[in-house]
């Protein structure tokens, strides 16, 4: 399934750059196309207009690219974006990291000239975006707000399956956190650092977990081998009875501890961090799993691999979304493999969302991956439901797995 693309944005500072651009487009078809000059001009034009696609220039006065990507990085912006320019490669590379890493959606960094076929690949990429489902996000909740929906029971488990790159069948789940209201789902980048930032980290995560733990409970007998992952923040981990409220909320569900992973994520560090070391190897002696969250980005370091017994290292989806053309992406993403094997963890790869990448990191060695190229998060009870009767291929593109 496709989209058509109709609205196009020319961010450049040259206007003989942008005229080629049009008259290029115009070849290809017939869009509605947009102009700006630098980043501020394509800014004000984004708020009040809506475009399929845009093409930006890194490198202008005034207010340059990477202004543009700031401010849309702080809108959550869904549109595709090409980025090129006259810098060198590595620097166009490291800027896509940057917005990959903050989530827009970066179709392509190419140098100048961008060519008719460059054109009509981005366009055709452009065109299947729609399939993602990316969602314009809603303003940050209040503090209020967050409580009553944690109250009122709006706060719900959604499972992102994760695969068995060699077998491509499920072999776990990732448990994350939305709120579900009137059937409008609101994404934790709403939600989660008002709760890290108050109380309210703690009953909202002991929400997620509570959800997540009765659905997958009711998957059949056959998949009980399958794992969870859970999601603890640093700063919940100051709390030392959380451990025992785990086992017991597990024992309750008739979960054994060691279907469990527990990912150590960056946000929020806690005030003193042996207490939160103290946890995490109370955890491992109940026979939970722990996992290094985002490895290679922030507080996930080779200090934590070194100082605790992790079973799993979860490689950031910003060495995964561009490792087809960054040969940077690509050398850390085999070289946290090699760790992984080194220090007999799993590896597990985030942000697979195509083919030709799942096809290069099972060549470098990856075993497990998640991603929207398999499946985004769906609700918890769903997702059960729908392995409990069609096994564990869900999700899997059999049609291009088919072109093999």
């Amino acid at each position: 399934m496709t989209k058509e693309i109709r609205s196009v944005l020319i961010v450049d500072d040259q206007a003989v750059i942008r005229k080629i651009f049009s008259k290029s487009l115009g070849l290809l078809g017939q869009y509605t196309i947009a102009e700006a000059a630098d980043g501020l001009e394509a800014f004000e034009l984004i708020k009040t207009n809506h475009f399929d696609l845009i093409f930006c220039d890194l490198n202008m006065p005034v207010k340059d690219g990477l202004y543009l990507l700031q401010r849309l990085i702080e809108l959550q912006y869904a549109t595709p974006i090409v980025l090129f320019s006259g810098e060198d490669q590595s620097l166009l590379n490291s800027a896509k990291v940057l917005a990959t890493h903050y989530h827009l959606n970066i179709l392509g960094i190419v140098p100048k000239p961008i060519t008719s076929d460059m054109l009509k690949s981005f366009i055709k990429q452009a065109a299947s975006i729609n399939m993602k489902q990316y969602q314009t996000p809603l303003p940050d909740i209040t503090e209020h707000d967050l409580k009553d929906y944690i109250v009122n029971g709006h706060v719900k488990a959604f499972f992102q399956p994760q695969y068995n790159l060699l077998t491509n069948e499920i072999c776990g789940f990732e448990a994350l956190a939305r709120i579900v209201d009137n059937g409008q789902i609101i994404l934790p980048s709403q939600f989660i650092n008002k709760a890290e930032e108050t109380d309210l980290i703690m009953p909202l995560t002991k929400a997620v977990i509570n959800d997540a733990f009765q659905y997958f409970s009711m998957l059949k007998p056959e998949y009980k081998k399958l794992n969870l992952s859970i999601n603890l923040s640093g700063k919940l981990l100051d709390d030392e009875t959380i451990p025992h409220w785990l086992e017991e909320t597990a024992a309750t569900h008739g979960i054994k501890n060691d279907s469990i992973t527990c990912e150590l994520t960056e946000t929020a560090i806690p005030s003193n961090p042996s207490v939160m070391i103290v946890a995490l190897l109370r955890l491992r002696m109940m026979k939970f799993k722990l996992s290094i969250d985002d490895f290679g980005t922030g507080f996930a370091s080779l200090e934590q691999l070194h100082m605790l017994p992790f079973n799993e290292l979860k490689i950031d989806r910003c060495f995964v979304a561009d490792i087809l053309n960054n040969d940077k992406s690509k050398a850390l993403f085999r070289r946290s493999i090699s760790l992984a094997k080194d220090l007999d963890l799993l590896a597990v790869a985030e942000g697979v969302e195509d083919f030709e990448t799942k096809q290069l990191i099972i060549k470098l060695g990856c075993k497990v991956a998640q991603g929207f190229y398999f499946s985004q998060p769906l609700a918890a009870h769903d997702i059960v439901n729908e392995i409990n009767e069609s096994g564990l291929s869900f999700g899997v593109n059999s049609l291009e797995e088919s072109k093999l």
